[in-house]
């Protein structure tokens, strides 16, 4: 008969060694006791008397054993079960939970009570489950998100396109341009997806050198400065200390035009962005102050998220492509560092960069 489960298995096993183990020590004990009476026989010189009473008692020590022996296997039999029983109903229901994971159903978890490998093993899959949740729900919301960049851009060239054949619309240098600027946003769309797949693939590698962070703040600065002038903004920067940091120069650009584009987009004329570096413990903090619109308390914790929009129509109205933010925070952590928002709708946005100097 083949056994089958892990219950079973284990109980076979514990019921075997103890088997095995009694088998052993019971014929030592009876080995034992056919010795010293033996020896006893040939040292007592009236053993002829006491023959029949020796032959008894020998018997029945031999019986008690063999009985003992007897009840002590039965009861290792029902104790092997049980904590077989105990020992495989976790590991049961982690078997369980892992196929229900395999299927699909993410809501899953196994109940882990003790502190012992099986309990951290029973928390590593609660935790599995609980990540692969998380990544399936960001892979639906990231899916749905792409399909409406992409719809909303290609359903306005179609319409513009079929008007035109129409004849309802004129091929105007107008409209013309209007085809471009939504070309041009599935383009930014694109790259930039194609940069985030980049960035957060196992093998992408920093290309770290040691460089002066103001002066790479400057240069971020210098590229964006003539469109802050375009727009009436004031741009301006604090540098209380010189630090050298372990960057990736490109990459650390990246990030601060990112943030200071983003700045730009929700700072009105007049307004201004200010950056300031400061060194705080073992920590190099780089802090972009604008006086824009601010962004709700409730949605802070979500700027970073892919394609995440405060509002709708704000954020059509200013473009993007909805996850610079998400490209800037993959960068700062692949340096070792964090990024975080502070905002007040009356006050602006603050933006903290935390890049550890060592």
């Amino acid at each position: 008969m083949k056994i089958k489960g892990l219950h079973a298995r284990l109980t076979l096993i514990f019921i075997l060694a103890a088997t095995v183990i009694l088998m052993v020590a019971s014929l030592v004990i009876l080995l034992e006791i056919h010795y010293h009476f033996t020896m006893f026989k040939l040292d007592a010189p009236e053993f002829r008397v006491i023959k029949p009473l020796a032959i008894h008692f020998e018997r029945a020590v031999i019986g008690s054993i063999l009985w003992t022996l007897l009840g002590v296997f039965i009861l290792v039999c029902v104790i092997s079960y049980f904590v077989a029983r105990k020992l495989s109903k976790p590991l049961v229901q982690m078997k369980w939970a892992a196929e229900k994971m395999t299927k699909g159903d993410l809501d899953v978890r196994v109940k882990v009570q003790g502190n012992d490998e099986l309990q951290e093993l029973g928390q590593s899959l609660n935790q599995l489950a609980a990540q692969l949740q998380k990544q399936e729900i960001a892979r639906e919301n990231m899916t749905s998100d792409i399909a409406h960049e992409l719809r909303t851009p290609l359903a306005t060239l179609k319409s513009h396109m079929e008007a035109i054949e129409d004849g309802i619309f004129e091929a105007s240098p107008e409209r013309l341009h209007s085809f471009r600027e939504e070309i041009d946003r599935l383009i930014l769309l694109v790259h930039d997806l194609e940069q985030l797949t980049t960035f957060e693939a196992p093998n992408f590698v920093l290309e770290k050198r040691r460089d002066n962070l103001g002066e790479v703040l400057q240069q971020s600065m210098t590229t964006l400065r003539e469109s802050y002038l375009q727009k009436g903004v004031a741009l301006s920067f604090h540098e209380k200390m010189q630090i050298q940091l372990l960057i990736d120069k490109k990459r650390i650009m990246q990030v601060m035009i990112n943030l200071l584009t983003n700045a730009l987009k929700f700072t009105p004329t007049g307004g201004r962005v200010d950056i300031t570096i400061e060194i705080k413990e073992q920590d190099a903090v780089i802090t972009i102050k604008d006086t824009g619109i601010g962004i709700p308390k409730e949605d802070i914790s979500k700027v970073f998220e892919r394609f995440y929009r405060t509002e709708k129509s704000r954020n059509r109205r200013f473009g993007g492509s909805g996850i610079g933010l998400t490209i800037a925070k993959q960068l700062v952590e692949a340096h070792g560092g964090s990024i975080w928002m502070e905002s007040d709708p009356n006050d602006g946005t603050a933006v903290m960069v935390i890049l550890p100097i060592q």
